[in-house]
């Protein structure tokens, strides 16, 4: 069972320092906070969604593509509504619903100009004789984000991370930080106070914990909510598995997507709710206890540091120089890095996390989730 003991009950002054540390972190994310819900709520009101039908049904029916591509002046779509930029997301979406290599349309979209061109007519060619009849096309402004299943459940972001936001706070919690990049958007909350939690073998870990939120209106990822823990000597961040399975289908859009909004509330207000009562849940006693005894069981496993990381680069998890930073983080064993005390399980995940406050944010948050995936081998008595 774990001991777990909360600030009030600790009057150190490496706690304190602890605590001032994080809110300088917060107090410094505040700006980019305001950022993210800016661009979030800004582009959602240029965000306009098409249903374009394509594919061998219409040749069937001497009908003319309804969607073309070009490649004279960068890849673009051209539909009866405009022309549009595709943004790489869009362009990975296409080749997978074509069947064109994902990578080889990539590298031709992002090459010369004769690249670019060939590009062009093989998205004409297979658009053409795809069996796929209809897809949902997500634009921002003159950019095609998403290119979706016409089955795509439309959510409203905005409303979403609101009641995230708003259901942590609730529950005590602050926004730690926030980003957005082009199709997705993330969220973490902490709670202010920290838990205090004596290891076995890595001394005393002070951790934040609290829960991430992240979301994509373009098919980059689900709703998804996982707990967040945020390591207050360091700063490292670490997300465990999640707790929202969702699936972005739903039943057929219609042509006419002004008909479906009724459907676009009504699953937004259930996706409210959802994350309301995940979020509780995620603050509740219990599963900070869980946490707790999670970070003591994987203090209490040894494991072979050089082979783990081997493990990690061979399958991908993390490239070769990763691998490399992270054997420099655990060779100088810092506990400025939340690096400390014997080669453990937790050490393993502490170095990780510790690499990833030098990567971006989409890569770092990445890391997060690799490290909280390696927590899983740690079993805990029912």
């Amino acid at each position: 069972m774990a001991t777990m003991t909360t600030e009030p009950t600790l009057q150190q002054g490496l706690n304190e320092v602890v605590m001032n540390k994080v809110q300088r972190m917060i107090d410094g994310k505040a700006i980019g906070v305001q950022a993210t819900m800016e661009r979030l709520i800004n582009e959602g009101k240029i965000a306009q969604d098409y249903i374009a039908p394509l594919g061998v049904e219409l040749k069937r029916n001497d009908h003319s593509p309804v969607i073309t591509f070009n490649g004279e002046d960068g890849l673009t779509m051209h539909m009866p509504d405009g022309t549009f930029s595709l943004h790489q997301n869009a362009i990975g979406q296409l080749a997978d619903r074509m069947g064109i290599p994902q990578r080889y349309l990539r590298t031709l979209a992002g090459g010369q100009e004769w690249q670019v061109l060939l590009a062009a007519e093989i998205l004409n060619q297979h658009s053409d004789w795809t069996q796929r009849s209809r897809v949902l096309v997500r634009t921002v402004g003159t950019q095609v984000r998403g290119v979706l299943s016409d089955s795509y459940r439309r959510l409203n972001s905005v409303e979403i991370l609101t009641a995230f936001v708003q259901e942590a706070a609730q529950q005590g919690a602050v926004i730690s930080d926030a980003y957005m990049n082009d199709t997705k958007v993330w969220a973490e909350t902490i709670l202010p106070q920290p838990l205090v939690i004596p290891t076995a073998k890595n001394g005393e870990v002070v951790i934040f914990a609290g829960a991430r939120f992240s979301t994509s209106d373009y098919g980059d990822g689900a709703v998804d909510m996982r707990s967040f823990l945020l390591n207050g000597a360091c700063l490292n961040g670490m997300v465990r598995e999640s707790v929202m399975k969702q699936v972005h289908l739903g039943s057929k859009l219609p042509d006419n997507l002004r008909l479906s909004n009724e459907t676009y509330e009504l699953d937004t207000k259930t996706t409210v709710s959802a994350v309301r009562d995940l979020t509780s849940g995620l603050f509740s006693r219990d599963t900070l206890m869980q946490k707790a005894c999670e970070i003591q069981g994987a203090s209490e496993m040894e494991v072979d540091l050089d082979r783990e990381l081997r493990h990690l680069t061979s399958n991908g998890s993390l490239l070769k120089s990763e691998g490399s930073e992270v054997q420099k983080i655990l060779m100088r064993n810092d506990p400025e890095d939340g690096v400390q005390g014997a080669a453990t399980l937790w050490k393993l995940t502490q170095a990780i996390t510790a690499h990833a406050r030098e990567l971006t944010p989409e890569r770092s948050r990445e890391l997060h989730e690799i490290s909280g995936q390696l927590m899983n081998r740690v079993r805990l008595n029912a």
